[in-house]
Formats: structure tokens, C-alpha cells, sequence
């Protein structure tokens, strides 16, 4: 389960590497300290951070719309190992924001 990152046109190299390291959240330490970690890394304050990373939008190579086919956004990097997690061996429906999502790839 991949991220691919859909950029917008407006983006700069250092909003890039700001919605680069945002979506690498690896669930190692919580959400809110990662968001505080990145804030001081770039040294910026979160209204900054969200308005940066909301430039841009990210989704899970494996997941689409049951009903157009276009892949759908994911919210927060934290929803990640959610997803990961209802993979059981047979296509399962997320709600998503685009609303009715399929797994594509079953182990």
C-alpha cells in the first residue's frame, strides 16, 4: 500500500518537501507529535503546516472509487495503518471522502 501525491500547479520546491515529509508519516510516534516534529523542523506553526499540505492531496495507490474509478483522498497519514489493517483476504468497501472506495489489491 503506496502513497502517490497529487501536486498543485501553484506548489513550490519547499511546499513540496513540506507535503513530502508530512505524507512519510510512519506511525512510529503519535500524529500530534509528528505534526509539533514537522512545525519545528520547517519552523512554522501548524495553520501553516495544514496550509501548505492542503495545496496538494494524497491517496493510496490501491484504493479507487467503486463507482468512477478515480482514486480517492486520503485525509491524514494516520488513517493509513486503518486501511492497512481491513485487508482480510477479500475486497472490502471504505467510506471515503468520494464516498464508496474498493481495495484493489487482495492478499
Amino acid at each position: 500500500m503506496g502513497i502517490k501525491i497529487e501536486w498543485s500547479m501553484t506548489q513550490n520546491a519547499w511546499d513540496k518537501r513540506v507535503c513530502k515529509d508530512y505524507w512519510a508519516y510512519n506511525h512510529k510516534i503519535s500524529y500530534v507529535d509528528y505534526v509539533r516534529m514537522l512545525c519545528q523542523k520547517y519552523n512554522i506553526s501548524s495553520q501553516t503546516l495544514f496550509e501548505t499540505i492542503s495545496q496538494c492531496y494524497a491517496c493510496l495507490d490501491d484504493v479507487c472509487c467503486e463507482y468512477c474509478g478515480s482514486a480517492c483522498p486520503i485525509e491524514v497519514p494516520a488513517d493509513i495503518a486503518i486501511y492497512g489493517q481491513k485487508r482480510v483476504g477479500f475486497v472490502q468497501y471504505v467510506s471515503m471522502l468520494c464516498g464508496e472506495v474498493t481495495l484493489l489489491a487482495n492478499k
